[in-house]
């Protein structure tokens, strides 16, 4: 784990992501580009949309000379809405939306009062909004952008280092990183926003969120995006992190709702 310092790099230190100035931002010009991922006609014909980030996301396959890899982030989510209108901004039915992207892929993740809910999109001719909708950015965005800001961090190496920057309300940013169940490796970058503290026990506890995680259960068999769910993340210690995907779960009647609800437990490197 590491604090924002905010001061020049030091020779002990290292560079963290500024998540209070790092953005996603996509571009919308109807003159050029018809949206694919709406459920109400634009009234507009352009729009710029900026999110902060939530979480960086790495995800590298193959080892030595064959390793690739692809950075994902993940923006803040936000209510389904209607923009430059003077009335009834809110979407009926509402949905929480949120966009994960790279820079050749996107993933819209929207989640109703329950899933398979029938929302078309717009132009109905496109089917039903699926609750996740993968696809490539220059098919759905005139101009997609990741800009993230990097900053000096010192690493806390110690338990006691740790409890002493949360109770001094040093800005913390958290590194997860682990070897996934088809060999993959994946490294994720998140400010640490909720953390417990004891100077008495001397522990910290990590419950922040979301972060992304891979499940490869979502593929959807064509965009290597698709693989990736939002989770909570919670760990005490450097050996072993607990994350909480959101995933379809039912609540009876045939019903099924996104929720915060498959743990996976997973080994630091």
């Amino acid at each position: 784990m590491t604090s924002n310092s905010g001061k020049p790099m030091a020779e002990n230190e290292l560079s963290v992501t500024d998540f209070t100035r790092s953005f996603l931002q996509f571009r919308m010009d109807l003159n050029i580009t018809q949206p694919r991922t709406v459920s109400q006609p634009p009234p507009f014909t352009l729009n710029n949309s900026r999110f902060p980030l939530e979480c960086c996301c790495r995800v590298t396959r193959g080892a030595g000379t064959d390793a690739s890899s692809i950075d994902y982030v993940l923006g803040a989510a936000c209510q389904a809405e209607q923009v430059y209108v003077q009335e009834n901004i809110w979407h009926d039915p509402p949905a929480e939306m949120c966009l994960v992207a790279s820079n050749e892929e996107f993933l819209v993740l929207k989640s109703w009062d329950r899933n398979n809910r029938g929302v078309m999109l717009s132009p109905p001719t496109l089917g039903e909004q699926p609750e996740r909708q993968a696809g490539r950015c220059a098919d759905a965005f005139t101009n997609l952008r990741i800009d993230i800001r990097k900053i000096p961090g010192r690493l806390l190496q110690t338990t006691a280092e740790i409890v002493d920057a949360v109770l001094q309300n040093v800005p913390l940013v958290s590194q997860t990183e682990y070897t996934d169940a088809d060999g993959s490796r994946v490294l994720l970058e998140y400010p640490v926003k909720v953390v417990n503290a004891s100077e008495r026990e001397v522990f910290y506890q990590v419950d922040t969120g979301p972060v992304l995680v891979p499940d490869a259960d979502a593929f959807d068999g064509t965009h290597p995006i698709s693989v990736l769910r939002r989770a909570y993340v919670a760990h005490n210690n450097l050996d072993c992190t607990e994350l909480l995907l959101n995933v379809p779960t039912s609540v009876g009647h045939g019903m099924s709702v996104n929720h915060y609800s498959r743990v996976l437990k997973v080994k630091a490197v």
